[in-house]
């Protein structure tokens, strides 16, 4: 997400008095609520985009719940006191709400969406919440979900959609879920990688470069990517892609790219009192920091494939010596 703006003073130096007091230090928060997550709205330039699709971050094995605000396609939050709502699992009822979730990249495939009924917080704004179940949690991934308004007919499991949001739920990584040997890169090793974890990073902009939805969809891309280029060889999701050091790699060089259009839509020579100005010149500088990386990225997936391809055509014999060790134990040196 780039952001125009002025920039901002380099952060004062720590207090070092002794009777002086941080005023930087963090004010204690419950813990309470720290498992209700919501959706929120992304900004550019100072400005909000309702319209984007938006994103919430979580962590494996998290018993979160999720507040939603119903909203038209406009970004208007939606009144759903004109219709018959039931809370949770509904019979005899007309409508009520549910979350879906789904792996983006399992999007087609035979098996169904794991589903949840919400409560119904505040019909007149559309605020819901849904409690996500230890299934929902347990493998970490890139998620789409979507919550619906459905018509629920007594004694019929049919559920008609009448409109839904769209957002994408991102499991990070974590010891507390049934599987802890995949999933993508957190959200956070990303930022990390990238040094855009606090505003305080970026000095010009003085805000994130990216939001997480932005992290979210590149994040599949290069797993996307494997799966279409030829041979079609072991198809993957962002559940169980094993390949970790070159994943980030194109994760980040996806997001270069985003950069690059943002950059080459927005650029403009101007003048200010006398000034040439053209702050938003540096499409340039990202395409190239993308490509390079992408690249790397590509060859490595050919050669990958390529490696996979002819081991499954002529398959191999296992042995010791090929670890550098003999039958009777002793390790080689070669």
């Amino acid at each position: 997400m780039v952001v125009i703006a002025t920039p901002s003073d380099p952060p004062a130096a720590p207090c070092c008095g002794a009777n002086e007091p941080n005023p930087t230090a963090a004010v204690p928060v419950s813990a309470v609520s720290q498992n209700t997550l919501t959706a929120n709205v992304s900004n550019v330039n100072g400005q909000p985009v309702p319209t984007r699709m938006r994103a919430i971050n979580i962590t494996q094995g998290q018993c979160a719940t999720i507040k939603w605000q119903m909203h038209d396609q406009a970004g208007r939050p939606v009144d759903l006191t004109t219709v018959n709502l039931v809370n949770g699992p509904a019979e005899n009822e007309n409508y009520a709400v549910v979350l879906r979730l789904k792996e983006q990249l399992a999007i087609g495939t035979g098996n169904a969406p794991l589903q949840v009924g919400g409560t119904i917080v505040d019909a007149a704004t559309g605020q819901v919440e849904f409690a996500l179940t230890a299934t929902m949690v347990g493998l970490p991934g890139i998620y789409y979900g979507e919550v619906a308004l459905i018509t629920v007919a007594e004694n019929d499991e049919t559920q008609c959609g009448i409109f839904s949001n769209i957002f994408s739920l991102i499991i990070s990584r974590g010891t507390l879920g049934s599987d802890t040997t995949g999933g993508p890169p957190s959200i956070a090793e990303i930022r990390l990688h990238l040094r855009d974890s606090a505003p305080g990073e970026s000095f010009l902009l003085d805000n994130l470069m990216f939001d997480d939805a932005e992290i979210a969809l590149a994040i599949q891309r290069p797993v996307q990517y494997w799966n279409e280029v030829p041979p079609p060889l072991a198809s993957f999701t962002t559940q169980n892609f094993p390949f970790r050091y070159h994943w980030l790699e194109g994760i980040c060089a996806n997001l270069f790219f985003m950069v690059a259009e943002q950059y080459r839509r927005n650029q403009l020579d101007y003048s200010a009192a006398g000034v040439q100005v053209n702050d938003q010149n540096k499409e340039q500088n990202y395409e190239r920091a993308g490509q390079v990386r992408w690249q790397m990225y590509r060859e490595w997936v050919r050669g990958k494939k390529a490696q996979i391809n002819l081991e499954s055509c002529y398959g191999e014999v296992g042995s010791l010596y090929q670890y550098g060790v003999y039958s009777s134990g002793i390790r080689s040196r070669y």
